[in-house]
């Protein structure tokens, strides 16, 4: 009996994180009532309170799952301890996320995108327990990569050189109209895509290395 309410909460709980997010992602989570959430779920308001409680736990958790999606913590972990040549794995990062940019748009990238362009006060509180996981996962990954000490000063630059242009696709990708400047780009195979941003990456990671080395003598 346990198990099957256990079951029967986490199904009702996935119901309330896609009916917030859907309409988070249209209107806006100011403008997502607790009510109309609870109506689009076919629940019982109580049981915001119950899983999540309350609202602003509610939205937390959407803009944790929108994230998770392009950017799983796990996967992250697996693929820094991965034994593979450094291009690979710089490799398979990119395709992980940009995999996840074709096909017809999601409540996620609507409810991503609008926390890079207008964070949110839950935005901070999830930076402070799941973002920075993220946060030092991708350091040590790019560090792997780079060959440049993970405390290094210029990591921080290089991690944003590699993330901002998955970032930036994201936004554009949901949020502009079509046809737009990027929909040349979004129409590409994610594979190819994720090959581009390998070499051209690649290249600025060597050259700082290459500095930081020729600094360092």
């Amino acid at each position: 009996m346990g198990r099957a309410n256990r079951s029967d909460g986490d199904v009702t709980k996935i119901k309330i994180l896609e009916a917030a997010g859907e309409l988070i992602a249209e209107k806006g989570f100011a403008k997502s009532s607790n009510k109309e959430i609870a109506q689009k779920a076919e629940v019982d308001l109580a049981t915001i309170n119950y899983h999540f409680g309350g609202r602003d736990g509610l939205h937390r958790a959407v803009i944790s799952v929108a994230h998770k999606y392009y950017l799983d913590a796990n996967e992250l972990a697996k693929l820094a301890e991965n034994d593979i040549p450094a291009e690979d794995k710089l490799n398979l990062f990119f395709r992980t996320i940009l995999s996840k940019l074709s096909g017809k748009k999601n409540w996620y990238a609507q409810v991503f995108a609008q926390e890079l362009l207008s964070p949110s006060l839950q935005l901070a509180d999830f930076i402070q327990t799941e973002g920075f996981e993220k946060f030092y996962l991708i350091r040590k990954i790019v560090s792997q990569v780079a060959g440049i000490d993970e405390n290094s000063p210029k990591i921080l630059p290089c991690m944003v050189s590699i993330v901002t242009p998955c970032m930036m696709l994201v936004v554009a990708g949901q949020r502009l109209p079509h046809p737009n400047m990027f929909s040349p780009i979004m129409s590409m195979d994610s594979t190819a895509l994720a090959e581009h941003f390998t070499k051209f990456c690649m290249a600025g990671l060597k050259a700082t290395a290459m500095g930081n080395r020729h600094g360092s003598n």
